[in-house]
């Protein structure tokens, strides 16, 4: 735990917190997650908008052209157009391809991490309306639900995204958590923590989102 935890954050004192209720987690052995962490992570960070984006100037380039040859249009200011969606098409296919890596960074490092783990892996939360306590193998402290720049929620596992080092939030927990790893919660289907989820993004703008 040492590369991703400097020293645990303290967001607030639990003891002054309301509390809401808290788990105990059990992970029996590597067969139970090894084969899970490639279809969750893609899952998780499926980049719906981008693909629409994608397929949108595709569909937006093919119209330009078919009305073109149609209504013999002034081809100079078509051919802006077109090529300003072609542009905006790369930049996406770029922009795929480099989310696509970190995505199989994540998964080579998630492998990784549980390889090495000692099994059985247990974890702690506690939560609370302020926020959440959280102890495993590779992540602790007190975190206040704002200090993420998102909660991403599927029916199994909850991932949880630091901010950008770059931002003050990120360069704040930089000191605590190095590598600003994401870190996971494996829930399976709980459903008291699944409705906080839903309270939370109900309360908390654009914190949480269902994948």
């Amino acid at each position: 735990m040492k590369k991703q935890v400097k020293e645990p954050y303290i967001a607030f004192d639990p003891e002054q917190a309301t509390f809401l209720f808290d788990r105990h987690f059990k992970l029996q052995s590597r067969d139970e997650i090894l084969p899970k962490i490639a279809k969750m992570i893609h899952h998780m960070f499926l980049p719906k908008k981008r693909f629409l984006c994608l397929g949108g100037s595709i569909v937006a380039f093919i119209l330009i052209v078919l009305i073109t040859a149609t209504f013999r249009l002034p081809m100079k200011m078509m051919t802006s157009v077109a090529f300003i969606i072609m542009l905006f098409g790369i930049g996406m296919v770029f922009s795929l391809i480099s989310h696509y890596i970190a995505v199989f960074s994540e998964i080579r490092r998630l492998k990784k991490l549980y390889k090495n783990a000692q099994w059985p892996c247990e974890s702690y939360c506690a939560f609370y309306e302020e926020g959440f306590y959280y102890k495993a193998m590779d992540m602790e402290g007190v975190f206040y639900w704002e200090d993420f720049m998102c909660i991403m929620v599927t029916h199994e596992v909850l991932s949880f995204n630091f901010c950008p080092a770059e931002t003050p939030k990120g360069k704040e927990m930089k000191k605590f958590y190095p590598r600003l790893d994401t870190f996971y919660m494996f829930i399976h289907g709980d459903r008291q923590i699944l409705e906080l989820m839903i309270i939370l993004s109900q309360e908390i703008g654009d914190l949480v989102e269902f994948r």
